[in-house]
């Protein structure tokens, strides 16, 4: 294309853009600026400063940088964006480009042509300020408008180091910066874009010399160059007609929101534009977490606590999560058994400390969740209580109404394939991968930190990914794939699998104090217990001994289970044909046996 051409694209945009810009002002009604811009030259260039209202030179600030659209000036973003006007914790910069336009890493502008470092000012600012004015360390942020928000994504690509979160409004990103970004460290970003913009367009565009991607591919892209997780969270109507898209790396975020039939402009009707981006940069170390979701805080930390038929009367119903094979525990296998059960009953799946949301520690174990699920109970305000534990999460069951009882009302509980505190299985369940994990933590924790298990883990992740399909499809199970998703993929970060290690590491001390702990008798518990036992017997039928042991495992945990279930007036449930995940498989069979046991007790 040539250069005339080029030229004539970007005036075209230039004045569309300061259409939209004017037009945003107008949107700000009367609003009229009562900061006092500082004009500062730096190095033959120019940016304007303002101060928070009530500026002590003794105090520390956050710092934003606001870059114009093109044909624009710092002056004019601040005009209508008012940053130093909502808040007084930031030191606002209002730079102004050297050309027409901002060099935003497609190669192809004008800026690009007449050699305009950019990249190199917006450093020289942030260290200026840093030398005049008490900047908070590592509180420096960026936000972008237009053409303005191609260059932040500039930023984000090529000096994340220098940003603790970046905002991109009405700009998705060039084909050129896409294919170029390769960020040496992750920054959050949080994108804002009207699906109606005819500037630069929500879904792209297409052309040989200066293109765009979209606005949801743009996001992807910028989450999977900072090695974010895979699956983005989907909100709607976060804000009228205002919806949200977004990924996380445990650390940093990574949002689009998209505001249905938004124009190119900087306010949108009912989403106030800078006041989002403040709220992102100060919450940015906050998870974005699911519907339904919340974090409880107790002294031990911050358990994730997923809360669903919060209207529906009569003890509340606590979720308990065990291991599959794998040894992954989450309320992840609770996406299709929790919604059914909120039809009836007030649910809570609770999370321990290292796993989904929650916090994490260095000392975990199942029985040290006991104690844990009791403080969070306590914020919970929940007193009368049916429990429902899935595997291993029967030791903090037990433990739980051991140490607790006399504190809480506990009404039930229900067994879901637990562990069975008999010589036999605790010789399998103390033996490999428990004691390996024992013998190895001390070595094992600092190469998992290493990433070194991230692939195995993501391999693994995927093979239960499909075996969860399969077995929802063969039974017609109703499952929540987006918070099976999200919480599924958290057992990627390495917090995470430490977490898993350290679990698996203490369980061998966690079954020997569950060995010396009596049947419960005095509340109903019902056992369901599934024959999964016998799909290893059949792969272990070249191996005699190993196949024998099975067996015997498999015949001791059944009647260890049907003997749990007659003491205490529960009923003994039997599954044949049946897979170890039955809050997966067999939802409806565990409110079958919640309901059972309401009934039995008379309660509502």
């Amino acid at each position: 294309m040539k250069r005339q051409t080029i030229t004539t694209i970007w005036l075209i945009m230039l004045l569309l853009g300061l259409a939209s810009c004017k037009s945003s002002e107008k949107n700000q009604g009367d609003k009229t600026s009562v900061a006092q811009l500082q004009q500062v030259k730096l190095n033959g260039r120019n940016y304007w400063l303002a101060l928070p209202r009530g500026y002590q030179a003794a105090n520390s600030y956050k710092l934003l940088l606001a870059f114009h659209p093109s044909g624009g000036n710092g002056k004019d973003m601040q005009s209508f964006t008012h940053f130093d006007q909502i808040s007084n914790e930031y030191i606002v910069a209002y730079p102004d480009s050297e050309q027409v336009e901002w060099n935003e890493g497609c190669n192809c502008n004008i800026a690009h042509r007449l050699g305009a470092d950019d990249l190199g000012f917006t450093s020289r600012i942030i260290t200026d300020i840093q030398s005049r004015h008490n900047v908070i360390p590592d509180e420096v942020y960026a936000a972008g408008y237009s053409q303005g928000g191609l260059f932040v994504q500039n930023l984000a690509c090529n000096l994340p180091q220098l940003f603790k979160a970046v905002a991109v409004v009405a700009a998705p990103m060039s084909i050129q910066l896409a294919s170029s970004c390769s960020p040496s460290t992750a920054v959050s970003l949080m994108m804002v874009h009207g699906t109606d913009d005819t500037v630069l367009p929500y879904n792209g565009m297409v052309h040989h010399n200066f293109g765009l991607i979209s606005s949801a591919d743009a996001i992807a892209l910028i989450a999977g160059k900072n090695d974010a997780l895979p699956y983005a969270l989907h909100k709607t109507q976060v804000a009228p007609h205002t919806h949200l898209t977004s990924y996380h790396n445990g650390t940093q975020k990574f949002q689009l929101y998209s505001v249905q039939g938004g124009g190119h402009t900087w306010q949108f009707a009912g989403f106030d534009t800078s006041r989002q981006i403040l709220n992102f940069f100060a919450e940015v170390e906050q998870p974005e977490l699911p519907e339904h979701s919340q974090l409880v805080s107790t002294e031990q930390g911050q358990f994730h606590v997923r809360a669903m038929g919060m209207d529906n009367p009569g003890p509340a119903v606590v979720l308990l999560a065990g291991p599959n094979y794998n040894y992954h525990s989450d309320s992840a296998w609770f996406a299709a058994l929790q919604p059914l059960l909120a039809k009836q009953y007030r649910v809570y799946s609770i999370d321990r400390l290292g796993n989904a949301y929650s916090s994490n520690t260095e000392e975990l174990s199942y029985r040290r969740f006991a104690d844990d699920l009791a403080a969070v109970l306590q914020q919970l305000q929940e007193i009368q209580l049916a429990l429902v534990a899935f595997s291993s999460s029967s030791i903090s069951a037990r433990w739980f109404y051991q140490q607790h009882q006399q504190q809480f009302d506990i009404k039930a509980m229900v067994y879901i394939d637990p562990d069975i505190p008999l010589p036999h299985s605790l010789s399998l369940y103390q033996g490999y991968p428990a004691d390996w994990y024992l013998a190895n933590l001390p070595a094992l924790l600092p190469h998992l930190a290493g990433g070194n298990w991230t692939g195995r883990t993501k391999d693994k992740l995927d093979v239960e990914y499909q075996e969860v399909q399969q077995l929802v499809a063969q039974h017609n199970v109703q499952l929540d794939w987006s918070y099976f998703e999200q919480i599924m993929q958290l057992r990627l970060l390495i917090p995470q699998q430490q977490a898993r290690a350290r679990e698996i590491a203490a369980y061998i001390a966690d079954l020997d104090g569950y060995a010396q702990l009596p049947m419960v008798s005095a509340i109903p518990v019902s056992v369901i217990d599934s024959d999964f036992e016998q799909q290893q017997i059949d792969l272990a039928q070249d191996e005699p001994e190993l196949a024998a042991a099975l067996r015997l495992w498999q015949q001791e945990g059944s009647a260890w289970s049907a003997e749990q279930a007659l003491i205490s007036n529960g009923q003994y449930i039997a599954l044949s044909n049946s897979d170890h995940l039955v809050p997966v498989q067999k939802p409806e069979q565990i409110k079958q046996a919640l309901d059972w046991l309401f009934r039995a007790l008379q309660l509502p």
